[in-house]
């Protein structure tokens, strides 16, 4: 795969990081390095968690958006793992979304969403325009 988005997030504890976005959100681990773990939110969207010495965790101003069909089903099967939400499932009209927040454990906001306009996938045949 040579077109694909990563995005880096810092976190306290990798172990707890790994086991809270593979067990509890169900996202696959596609690489494991010493201070770092990939996984694939996507067919070529990815989400990097590592840790850094004397690096301070940052949570500000920061979404991490998954886009699923399934919000209400998803935000089930995360309470049924003790997952707690901070917002259930609505209707946001003026985005025009479907949408739930929860906090991850270094308080990372995540949103699981779905678009309700079917047209926000299309993508144009040339991305410059």
């Amino acid at each position: 795969m040579n077109d694909a988005f990563i995005t880096f997030i810092y976190a306290d504890d990798l172990h707890r990081s790994d086991s809270f976005y593979r067990e509890m959100i169900g996202l696959a681990l596609v690489t494991e390095q010493p201070t770092c773990r990939i996984y694939q939110v996507a067919e070529s969207g990815f989400l990097g968690i590592c840790v850094r010495e004397n690096r301070s965790v940052t949570t500000d101003n920061i979404i991490i958006t998954i886009v699923r069909d399934d919000v209400d089903q998803f935000c089930s099967q995360l309470l049924a793992k003790g997952v707690t939400l901070t917002q259930p499932p609505t209707h946001n009209d003026r985005f025009g979304i479907y949408h739930a927040f929860l906090r991850d454990p270094d308080g990372y906001l995540i949103e699981v969403q779905r678009f309700d306009d079917p047209a926000w996938a299309q993508i144009p045949d040339d991305p410059g325009r």
